[in-house]
């Protein structure tokens, strides 16, 4: 009863934020209906998905992400300026510098009404990040607007149907759900810069590898402005690539630059340690400047003298490094690396397969009858993740016979392998609700027809048959539960 409460409140309360912020009342109209639909389908999206927020949660963070990031909320209608300005989008966000708040855009669509809301909540990029931890950033969130939009896009209050073509992004929405599973909503909703790194040291190494190789092909596609910088990058690294392939000539040309640089740190040195020649200097240096772009102070030039300094000082001690023949190697190795990682075309195959072998570790570790229950949903899930085309057979083949065992389904025959051949048809259906299905066999001249229902729908049938030379006894020759 609590829980139908605080849903009355939280469409109150954004009727209340609607009126407030003065949206039109065709925003403020698909706002509701939005709401209405996230409510409806709801539990299904939960029973389906397994690692979600709970409801309570999830309607209050739609809510709070209104208030917060939500300055207005514009409706693009078919054949207006405003739809013509949104293009194949489907939603825009615009964020005026002068003010926190963004105005969304959105066409009249209440799936793509939620993604753009949860993309206006998204935290801003740390710039100082590398490019590949922009990379994996964005696609996580991405990734989870698209999770937030699910529950409208895929869901109706009563059936499961993906609709592929709505997903904004099959690679970000694939690494999301694969990180989801396996190290829980909680933690992959709330990555940032901060707690990157967290990701990093929880990850197996091969893990990680490909999803910075797979987040970055995406982002730099993604990203028009950082796809520029990384090419700039790139032509560097070859230029200098190529000057080292001779390294005597490359040799020669850093005893040059580190000349140049311990002059550099000489005169430094003379121009600080005179009061009168440090002030000249300043004066100088901020003539040559626009009045937005002068330094205050004869001490911040002070300041900005030492830090060229110090960036001298340690471009000598990489001169010095080059020198030594072991160290030039290894450097020039490190290039050709940094260059393969960026030019190399991949797929999102070697990070599936890698997450495989980590879910297969969370099957084995899983023993309480919950756990069981949520990973066969969970594998039925990656079943039907679009352009997710996983080897699934192995673990299903590991997850059956356990959850026998554990008392979560009910045992057909007296064989492991007959059990998994006659049940492997719930990972095949978009039935919302696993428990409720029943299986019924019967005999045919190929081996055994397994049908299974919900309830007195007939969902799946197809034919089983026996491993060869095997003596097995059938234990259900009615239509009986398939979950205990």
């Amino acid at each position: 009863m609590k829980s139908k409460i605080l849903a009355r409140d939280y469409k109150e309360e954004l009727a209340n934020i609607a009126e407030q912020k003065r949206f039109k009342q065709s925003a403020g109209n698909l706002l509701l209906s939005m709401f209405y639909k996230t409510e409806d389908s709801f539990t299904n999206y939960q029973i389906v998905k397994r690692e979600v927020p709970n409801r309570d949660d999830f309607l209050k963070s739609i809510v709070d992400n209104v208030r917060k990031y939500c300055d207005n909320i514009e409706i693009a209608e078919p054949h207006t300026e405003l739809a013509k300005e949104l293009k194949e989008n489907k939603c825009k966000i615009v964020s005026e510098n002068s003010r926190k708040g963004k105005t969304v855009i959105s066409f009249p669509n209440e799936k793509n009404l939620l993604y753009a809301i949860s993309k206006a909540s998204l935290p801003e990029m740390d710039e100082t990040l590398s490019t590949t931890e922009k990379a994996i950033l964005t696609a996580i969130w991405i990734g989870k607007c698209i999770s937030v939009s699910e529950v409208i896009r895929d869901f109706n209050g009563w059936s499961w149907s993906i609709l592929p073509k709505e997903i904004e992004s099959t690679e970000c929405n694939i690494i999301y759900e694969l990180l989801t599973i396996l190290y829980g909503y909680k933690f992959i909703n709330n990555i940032d810069s901060n707690n990157l790194k967290t990701l990093r040291k929880n990850m197996p190494d091969e893990l990680w590898d490909q999803l910075e190789k797979v987040a970055t092909q995406f982002y730099l596609a993604y990203d028009k402005n950082e796809n520029e910088q990384v090419l700039k990058m790139l032509a560097a690294y070859k230029t200098k690539l190529n000057k080292m392939k001779n390294q005597e000539t490359y040799i020669e040309e850093i005893g040059k630059e580190k000349k140049k640089k311990l002059t550099e740190i000489r005169k430094i040195d003379e121009i600080i340690s005179n009061p009168r020649e440090l002030r000249n200097q300043y004066l100088a240096y901020n003539s040559k400047l626009k009045n937005e772009d002068k330094i205050f102070s004869v001490s911040h030039y002070e300041d900005l003298l030492r830090k060229r300094r110090d960036e001298a000082v340690e471009k000598i001690a990489n001169f010095n490094k080059m020198l030594n023949p072991n160290e030039f190697i290894k450097y020039r190795e490190e290039l050709r690396i940094k260059i393969k990682f960026f030019e190399t075309k991949t797929d999102i195959t070697n990070f599936q397969n890698q997450f495989l072998k980590c879910f297969k570790k969370k099957i084995e570790a899983t023993n309480d009858r919950k756990g069981i229950t949520d990973l066969i949903y969970e594998i039925r899930y990656l079943n039907f993740i679009p352009n997710c085309k996983m080897k699934l057979l192995e673990i299903q083949k590991m997850i059956i016979p356990k959850a026998i065992e554990a008392r979560v389904l009910n045992p057909i025959s007296n064989n492991d392998e007959l059990d998994y051949r006659l049940l492997k048809g719930i990972f095949e259906l978009q039935t919302v609700s696993l428990e409720g299905l029943y299986i019924k066999l019967s005999a045919s001249n190929d081996g055994i027809i397994a049908t299974i229902y919900d309830g007195d729908n007939v969902e799946s049938e197809y034919i089983v048959k026996l491993p060869e030379g095997s003596d097995v006894q059938i234990r259900k020759t009615k239509k009986t539960r398939i979950f205990e």
